[in-house]
């Protein structure tokens, strides 16, 4: 029960920290403000979090561990792959989008680098085995070339949706400049 109560407290942390950091940025966010949010004192953040570094990291952790969550679902080695590939890049767009910009902000403090390199990282080498799993089925399947290095394809495609990308398909219907990009892949994926 009180594990319970103080998961969910982690939990009210977190949700207000990352909107604290995604509107001012590291430098500016306080503690003050993100214990406001949650609704509680600024001893009790530190009770969970002892320093501001340590509360974006867990912040981080906890929004890619959503997102990781989402894209798992998304590229299941189950279906079509085709559809998969169109779904993962029409919800990491959209997330971008919506996301991206805030992130952006919170990158540019420069006292924070390591620590946005660090989760960048684990973003990159979680998503892309995930993308290996998929195409290495799809191969399995017959839905795409047995000459294809699926780990280099999954390189390639997690690293598609950038925000210069998320801008460009967002002056398009998302949807349709995702099934152009996919068709675009496909051809090269296709098997001979």
């Amino acid at each position: 029960m009180v594990s319970d109560a103080r998961s969910r407290r982690r939990e009210e942390i977190l949700q207000a920290a990352f909107v604290e950091f995604c509107e001012k940025g590291y430098d500016r966010a306080k503690i003050e403000e993100i214990a406001h949010r949650a609704g509680i004192g600024k001893s009790t953040v530190y009770e969970y979090f002892p320093s501001k570094a340590e509360l974006l990291t867990a912040t981080g952790d906890f929004v890619l561990g959503q997102i990781f969550q989402d894209v798992e679902s998304l590229l299941s080695t189950d279906r079509p792959v085709r559809q998969a590939l169109a779904d993962y890049l029409e919800y990491v767009s959209s997330m971008m989008g919506s996301i991206g910009a805030s992130f952006l902000h919170i990158v540019g403090d420069m006292s924070v680098t390591q620590i946005v390199h660090n989760l960048c990282k684990r973003y990159l080498v979680t998503i892309t085995a995930c993308l290996e799993r998929v195409l290495q089925a799809a191969q399995d399947r017959g839905e795409i070339s047995t000459d294809i290095n699926v780990r280099t394809a999954s390189q390639m495609i997690v690293t598609m949706p950038n925000p210069p990308f998320v801008r460009l398909v967002r002056q398009d219907h998302l949807r349709d400049s995702i099934e152009r990009l996919v068709d675009l892949l496909f051809a090269g994926l296709a098997p001979r």
